[in-house]
């Protein structure tokens, strides 16, 4: 008797789940899930597939690959990702500053004329680079991180 007591509290306990965060795509999540698990924090996807075949759906009514973990988790999953978010700013590489931000860089006009011009006739977009930006230095860099 007491042992199904028991394990009806187990059972209880792990089934209080909750949505931690909602990803883009699935290797984002599966980052962030085993990030999550190396910590000792046991969680599980769900709409992976959905979000694989259709992924221009992502971010309408709750779509994308939500990551799921128990409630007693929370808030050490919680600090677990914002301790990531902080680690991967952009520094900027003359003035090690975290005022960053990202951009379309010196050649504006062009980029914009290049866009506006293949949504017209079509065709892609071709390879835009993204700079950033320091509004302290004035400074614009491409990002080594990725």
């Amino acid at each position: 008797m007491a042992y199904s007591n028991t394990l009806a509290c187990i059972k209880k306990k792990e089934m209080a789940t909750t949505i931690l965060t909602t990803c883009n795509n699935s290797i984002e999540a599966n980052l962030i899930k085993g990030m999550l698990e190396n910590n000792g924090i046991h969680c599980f996807l769900i709409n992976e597939n959905f979000s694989n075949l259709m992924p221009n759906y992502n971010g309408i009514m709750g779509s994308g690959v939500q990551i799921v973990i128990n409630e007693f988790d929370m808030d050490e999953a919680i600090k677990l990702i914002s301790y990531h978010e902080m680690t991967d700013k952009i520094i900027c590489p003359n003035c090690q500053s975290l005022n960053t931000s990202l951009g379309l860089g010196t050649n504006k006009i062009k980029k914009v004329f290049m866009v506006i011009l293949s949504l017209f006739f079509g065709i892609p977009f071709g390879n835009l680079k993204s700079t950033y930006y320091c509004p302290d230095c004035k400074a614009e860099f491409k990002s080594n991180k990725h």
